[in-house]
């Protein structure tokens, strides 16, 4: 037994509707104007609405059954004694489950109630299916993050203990002979030449530590979310921060040019300063026998562009697809977070990062950020 309500102005029709209706077994309310179906409809939730189409009142029918179904998703069916294709097109928009034409016919009135709760039925059932698979699917994805997650996990924690295995040892090996040279005697660090070996084993020490604080940072970057805090960054102050965390060979010349409409941008200062300091460490990186960095800043319509560009080896084409992938690098050294983190948190920004690159001829990297939020 279910819950119908007719929305019918003219009383005798409505009655009778009501009394067909009520012989097939089910329970009727009855509604006047579509203000009245609206109320009803709300005290009691219908399980199914036979609608007039023309009604007296602010609304018509076919209004009153879009408020209904955005409402109480309620399957609707028309009664009309205009069957004209005019009328047949106005109401489509609102998707119903049926129509009943007047003068009422026992038969047809049965048989479209039965066919729209038989096909509102099924529309529910298939929804819930929907719902369960779309849980079911989230669930399954979920499993596999995690389980990607966890590989990454392992074969980091693998690579973590070998990359920080060599400069330890050599930590190790550096504070041995700086103890030693201490505890002699007579102590060798009265003359010049012992003092400056002594200083250059902490500047070794210094260059080791350093490595592994970025290898640290770059794993702890890649592994958390970091929301950006954006505020108005200037471009050429940006590029500063960034020269400034990274050590350039003396035999690497550095060269700005950032463009007057592009010194500017919004976004989060050490986010992209880290970004910025990791192109160009790997810029520097790539020119071992010496060149030159580019880095340059220029507006492209909704996007800034910051490129930085070397000189250097260049990328093969069957490695560009996985620079960005944690965990892979040509490197001697380095676990390939770099590249990683800065892809991460560029896109954290709404940006991405583009790649240009020809063997022996060097390679491009740039940030592309948008600049309609500033």
């Amino acid at each position: 037994m279910v819950a119908i309500l007719v929305v019918e102005d003219e009383a005798v029709i409505a009655h009778d509707l009501a009394r067909l209706i009520r012989q097939m077994g089910h329970i009727v309310d009855i509604a006047h104007s579509g203000e009245d179906a609206l109320r009803k409809a709300e005290a009691r939730r219908p399980d199914l609405v036979v609608m007039d189409i023309v009604l007296q009142g602010q609304l018509n029918g076919i209004e009153t059954a879009t408020v209904l179904k955005e409402r109480h998703a309620v399957p609707i069916i028309y009664a009309t004694a205009h069957g004209d294709a005019v009328t047949l097109d106005r109401v489509k928009a609102t998707r119903p489950f049926g129509y009943i034409q007047k003068p009422f016919k026992e038969s047809e009135v049965y048989s479209a109630i039965e066919i729209a709760l038989y096909l509102h039925g099924t529309e529910q059932e298939l929804k819930r299916h929907a719902e369960q698979l779309e849980a079911l699917l989230e669930e399954k994805s979920r499993q596999l993050r995690e389980a990607e997650r966890l590989a990454v996990i392992g074969e980091t924690a693998a690579l973590l203990g070998h990359d920080l295995r060599n400069p330890l040892q050599v930590l190790i090996n550096l504070t041995y002979m700086v103890k030693k040279a201490f505890n002699a005697t007579p102590s060798p660090f009265t003359n010049d030449q012992y003092r400056q070996q002594a200083l250059d084993f902490c500047a070794a020490a210094e260059k080791q530590i350093l490595y592994l604080d970025k290898i640290v940072s770059n794993v702890q970057d890649y592994a958390q979310e970091t929301p950006p805090n954006k505020r108005s960054i200037l471009v050429h102050e940006l590029i500063a921060d960034a020269l400034s965390r990274v050590i350039v060979p003396d035999n690497i010349t550095i060269r700005t040019k950032i463009d007057r409409d592009a010194e500017r941008l919004n976004g989060d200062p050490l986010l992209l300063s880290r970004v910025f300091a990791n192109l160009i460490q790997n810029a520097a990186q790539a020119m071992p026998r010496g060149g030159q960095v580019k880095i340059a800043a220029v507006k492209m319509a909704r996007q800034l562009a910051i490129s930085v560009a070397d000189e250097g080896m260049g990328i093969p084409k069957e490695d560009l697809k996985s620079i960005f992938w944690p965990l892979k690098t040509n490197k001697a050294q380095g676990m390939g977070f770099g590249l990683a983190v800065c892809d991460r948190l560029v896109k954290e920004h709404g940006g991405r990062i583009e790649v240009d690159s020809t063997v022996g001829k060097g390679s491009t990297f740039t940030v592309l950020l948008p600049l309609d939020a500033e």
